[in-house]
């Protein structure tokens, strides 16, 4: 599974970003290989469709989900028709606090 993860910042300590299209990156996480990447998210100073756009991206990536503290309605449309599950994390976590979640299940 390929997990795309809105981050403040490029490294494992960075925060989860309460918005999916306004980040500044994503953080990919491939659970099979156990690797990541950050790639920076060229949409977020878009004034129109930066959440839309920034999904497209992540699509051509391959992600099977995206992690988020919210997801705006067009996102979540875009990705429900592309069955990719969303996720928004109860507590703030780090993206190295999520992955060792992931890794545990």
């Amino acid at each position: 599974m390929i997990i795309a993860i809105a981050v403040n910042e490029n490294h494992l300590k960075a925060i989860i970003d309460p918005h999916f299209g306004r980040c500044s990156w994503y953080c990919i996480y491939d659970t099979q290989k156990q690797q990541h990447i950050f790639i920076e998210n060229p949409e977020r100073y878009q004034q129109t469709n930066a959440g839309c756009n920034a999904a497209d991206l992540l699509i051509t990536k391959g992600i099977n989900m995206a992690i988020a503290g919210r997801f705006g309605s067009k996102v979540v449309e875009l990705f429900r028709k592309q069955n990719i599950q969303m996720v928004i994390p109860e507590l703030q976590q780090t993206v190295e606090e999520l992955i060792n979640q992931i890794k545990i299940k």
